[in-house]
């Protein structure tokens, strides 16, 4: 029977994918016609509102929510766990569309925990690969990459294309966050083969997407393989390709509008000036649909592109339209977006600066500081977050054991009873001869009686101190944002009190680590840029006419002592896409051809 069901599921899916090949059909009105059906069984109907949240996260993020809490709600009636696991890891993605990342995370704890219940190797996969997906949010690469193999090993016995392909781009983009290009080319071409073969077109494109990124990055290691380049632009071409005659068949078309940017950076970054019309085209492409689909950080990349051509024409006053037009967009959206409102200030007060409004400069250098001290605040605000959901998560797990306690007292005493019942009948048979012995049996069930109410009553105050001794911990996580010296040596005080607790001395180490990492970060500002002469900045302001800002001085310092991009990203607070342009932006300002290398030069000085 549970094979049966299994084949069901997997069923359902390959149905799903084929009805979203009807022409001139969404993929959320297919599954709306299919959950419109008289005859849709319940476990049909669980999925298909799963993939229905799915498909209308993107526009209707609200409803999709509710579709999702739907499915799970339906799925907690159905006998087999792997229907609740595979609605919670769908839910996952969805929170992560509305900027929740702590639901986000509850939500893939709890389908990981629904499959392990379950003996779906499905619904293990796809549990797992989200697990993944959330560790490398949170940036537990090792962790990340620990889940994703493991959601492979089960997924393997599915043939579940579609998902295998997903986990190998998850692993594909952690290695290229390592810079392991090998590796990161290797699952690439995984995740591609994987996609065509299920003809999931949202994977199709990531997959070109991810390879296109390969070559771009191999090309910046190895500037005078053009046959590089041409891959870059070959697979993001090909990828676009594919966008446009499978539209209707697409659910995130978000992806698409990443890939025209990276080919506007492409012609940006290897093609002399002339190329701007080829370089606005993939612009205005990708800024069309980030509105669609309201990707901020598409739009606002697409508002700083344009802005950087038009600041290296020597055009002013455009430049700073661009940018004003870009924070305005941004501004208006309901939620903070506070590390894009950070470049766009750093962005304007450079441009304030070339033009020799220093006072502007300024304005937009202090709105930057209070905008990334309301972030920093922010990430601690989130630590807390997630701590206070790691306890309610285990205060649900002691309220099930306390239930499967009281459960089984209760059996306890039903046998208990039945025991007595037979005595009795007995009793009644042997009235005289048994009298004594009824008596005994009688005083022996109230005190068995007794004892089990007093052992449940005692597990239960036990149970209550447990949650009490939580509820404090919990206040010395959040007293972390406010006092940092009180927390550690609170914390300290905590580890000593829980040493045979390994989850919470692993979660508190991890946060007092954390926030020593943050406290020492100006220390280690300092520390960096006493090792760079002013002689050096002296030669970058002279060979750039004076027109590198603070922060591009800045990101020269750490190319000096030897950062990696994805360092420099971390100390800069900004996207590492947002680097490569970065880069591109110095390497035009110090007037370096493309065969120099931007970091050989700064090195040398």
């Amino acid at each position: 029977m549970l094979q049966l069901i299994n084949k069901i599921t997997i069923s359902i899916i390959v149905i799903t994918l084929q009805v979203f090949s009807c022409a001139a059909r969404t993929p959320a009105d297919s599954l709306s016609t299919v959950l419109a059906q008289k005859n849709i069984t319940p476990e049909q109907k669980v999925i298909t509102l799963g993939l229905l949240a799915r498909a209308k996260s993107i526009t209707e993020n609200k409803h999709a929510i509710d579709l999702g809490l739907q499915a799970v709600a339906l799925s907690r009636t159905l006998p087999d766990a792997q229907y609740t696991s595979i609605s919670y890891a769908i839910l996952a993605q969805i929170y992560i569309q509305a900027n929740d990342l702590s639901k986000s995370a509850m939500v893939v704890d709890s389908a990981v925990y629904y499959a392990e219940k379950t003996a779906s190797q499905l619904a293990k996969g796809i549990a797992w690969y989200r697990k993944s997906w959330m560790e490398d949010i949170k940036g537990n690469t090792k962790e990340a990459l620990l889940s994703a193999q493991q959601a492979l090993k089960y997924l393997e016995k599915t043939g579940s294309a579609n998902y295998e392909a997903a986990v190998y781009y998850e692993i594909a983009s952690i290695y290229a966050n390592q810079e392991d290009n090998p590796l990161h080319k290797k699952y690439a071409q995984l995740s591609l083969q994987a996609s065509l073969i299920s003809k999931d077109y949202d994977n199709i494109l990531l997959a070109y997407q991810t390879l296109g990124t390969y070559w771009q990055y191999y090309h910046m290691a190895h500037t005078q393989d053009k046959n590089a380049l041409d891959s870059a632009i070959y697979y993001n071409k090909i990828a676009l390709t594919t966008y446009l005659n499978n539209k209707d068949r697409i659910i995130f078309h978000s992806t698409t509008a990443i890939i025209a940017l990276n080919l506007a950076d492409l012609y940006a970054q290897n093609f002399p000036a002339s190329y701007r019309d080829t370089v606005f085209h993939y612009l205005d492409f990708a800024q069309k649909i980030g509105f669609e689909t309201h990707h901020l950080e598409v739009i606002s990349n697409c508002y700083g592109m344009k802005s950087d051509f038009e600041a290296a024409a020597g055009h002013y006053a455009q430049a700073e339209d661009l940018l004003q037009k870009g924070l305005a967009v941004v501004n208006k959206d309901s939620t903070k977006n506070l590390a894009t409102k950070i470049q766009f200030m750093s962005a304007l007060s450079s441009l304030a600066e070339k033009q020799g409004n220093y006072k502007e400069a300024l304005q937009y250098q202090q709105q930057f500081a209070v905008l990334y001290t309301e972030l920093y605040n922010e990430e601690k605000l989130n630590i807390t977050k997630e701590l206070e959901a790691r306890y309610q998560a285990e205060k649900t797990a002691i309220a099930l054991k306390n239930l499967q306690q009281t459960a089984s007292l209760h059996k306890t005493l039903g046998y208990l009873y039945i025991g007595l019942a037979l005595a009795l009948l007995t009793a009644a048979i042997f009235l005289f001869r048994s009298y004594h012995f009824r008596l005994k049996q009688l005083g022996m069930h109230a005190r068995l009686k007794d004892e089990a109410a007093m052992r449940l009553i005692a597990e239960q105050q036990l149970m209550q101190e447990r949650q009490e001794r939580m509820q404090k911990d919990l206040l010395a996580g959040t007293l972390q944002v406010e006092q940092k010296n009180a927390l550690v040596q609170t914390l300290q005080k905590k580890i000593a009190e829980h040493t045979n607790n390994k989850t919470v001395l692993t979660q508190i180490n991890r946060i007092i680590d954390h926030d020593k990492r943050l406290d020492d970060s100006l220390a280690e500002d300092k520390a960096d840029f006493d090792n760079v002469s002013q002689e050096v900045f002296d030669k970058l302001k002279e060979r750039s006419d004076n027109t590198l800002s603070r922060l591009d001085l800045k990101h020269c310092a750490y190319i000096y002592i030897g950062l990696t991009n994805k360092e420099v990203s971390q100390r800069l607070g900004i996207a590492p896409k947002s680097i490569l342009m970065s880069r591109y932006r110095i390497k035009l300002k110090l007037g370096l051809g493309k065969e120099e290398e931007l970091d050989e030069y700064i090195r040398s000085l």
